[in-house]
């Protein structure tokens, strides 16, 4: 039971530091907060740059526009 806690509470605490894009208002905003954490080792960093080009949110105003994710219609 207490290792069934003690992993839930790590899974928890390890997606508090998880962003998503549409965490940041600008990709510049973005950019900074990746940078920032992948320079200090910390995670939560590699979700903001999907196509791997070192480039954070990039369908973000400010962004490059480039392989944005299909709106749904």
């Amino acid at each position: 039971m207490k290792f069934l806690l003690i992993l839930v509470l790590g899974l928890t605490s390890i997606q508090v530091y998880a962003k998503k894009c549409a965490d940041f208002s600008s990709q510049k905003e973005a950019q900074s907060w990746y940078e920032q954490r992948k320079k200090s080792g910390q995670t939560g960093w590699k979700s903001l740059d999907r196509d791997g080009d070192g480039s954070a949110c990039d369908c973000l105003p400010g962004g490059n526009g480039k392989k944005c994710p299909k709106k749904k219609r």
